[in-house]
């Protein structure tokens, strides 16, 4: 059986991002594509997290002023508009985008509210962009999940808005990004965020704005010693993550977690000698994973939303 994830909020946006840049390389490999991940907030308001993807080779840009990228948000009582630099200066600015996925900016909008928007997204100059919309206060209609085997944890978990809908899809076959998973897999264990202070006012991932409203939820991963980042300094929030990996979060999120006398068994030949296997052993005996087949978890594969369904709504808090 296949377990795909990703997370759930009802929203609608106008997005506007205007990335004003020339390429001075482009990716021959892999086309360019700019996304967003919609987190809503259990205070009200959303969390963005835009990040440019790029399946290709390195890719370095030249932007003809201070910023590469705008944000316009627009629904029925709502205008949000601002530019990322706030700065026109006619400086050339050069910007590398590496192959995999790059975040280039978080918007909190705390007071945002309930209703429907519309969004786009794209880079200036370039044929790359993407536009849709979302509901915010509400349950809005999921179009494409009336044939995946996760429709009900998929509709629990809109319900409970860790998940998020854009454009009334769920996209259940599509991976989720480490961010996204990572905030949903927090609201639905009741991980409480952790403040800067807490943490000696020391940022321990130089990827994640401090200002973010999902940062301290990064951070109460952080201080729990269930997530320490690359040894960059970064988290890679708009990176995605593997089905180990996420075995691993879940199972060190738990109140409980595999001990030192825990012996691993599950029917999963693909475990053997892999770093993950404790881990996949221990949510298998607690029923919170099953397998791509009846003899293979596949640690190694890319999760994706369905699967994430059908985790939280097996670990969340009652």
């Amino acid at each position: 059986m296949r377990e795909l994830t990703r997370k759930i909020i009802p929203v609608m946006l106008c997005l506007s991002l205007f990335v004003v840049m020339a390429p001075l390389a482009t990716s021959a490999a892999g086309t360019l594509a700019i996304k967003l991940d919609v987190m809503q907030l259990p205070t009200g308001g959303v969390e963005l997290m835009v990040y440019v993807v790029n399946p290709g080779s390195s890719v370095t840009m030249e932007f003809s002023s201070g910023y590469y990228y705008d944000v316009e948000i627009t629904g029925s009582n709502f205008h949000y508009k601002d530019s990322q630099g706030k700065s026109y200066t006619q400086a050339i600015m050069k910007k590398t985008f590496a192959a995999g996925n790059t975040p280039i900016g978080f918007i909190t909008l705390p007071n945002i509210p309930a209703g429907s928007y519309t969004y786009r997204v794209w880079l200036v100059g370039q044929d790359v962009s993407t536009s849709g919309s979302f509901v915010l206060g509400s349950v809005p209609e999921i179009t494409d999940i009336s044939n995946s085997w996760a429709k009900d944890n998929i509709t629990t978990v809109v319900e409970k808005k860790f998940l998020t809908v854009l454009d009334n899809k769920f996209r259940p076959t599509e991976p989720i990004s480490r961010g996204e998973f990572m905030y949903a897999l927090a609201l639905a264990t009741g991980v409480k965020p952790v403040t800067l202070a807490e943490l000696d006012g020391k940022n321990p991932f130089k990827d994640v704005d401090p200002k973010s409203a999902v940062a301290p939820y990064y951070w109460a991963f952080y201080k729990a010693n269930i997530v320490k980042g690359y040894p960059d300094g970064t988290l890679r929030p708009a990176g995605y993550l593997t089905r180990g990996e996420a075995a691993k979060l879940i199972a060190l999120t738990l109140p409980s977690e595999p001990g030192q006398n825990f012996i691993p068994r599950s029917p999963f030949t693909d475990l053997f000698g892999h770093w993950s296997k404790i881990y996949v052993s221990y949510l298998y005996e607690k029923g919170v994973v099953k397998g791509m087949t009846e003899t293979t978890f596949g640690p190694d594969l890319t999760l994706t939303r369905d699967q994430v369904a059908a985790f939280l709504t097996r670990v969340m808090v009652k």
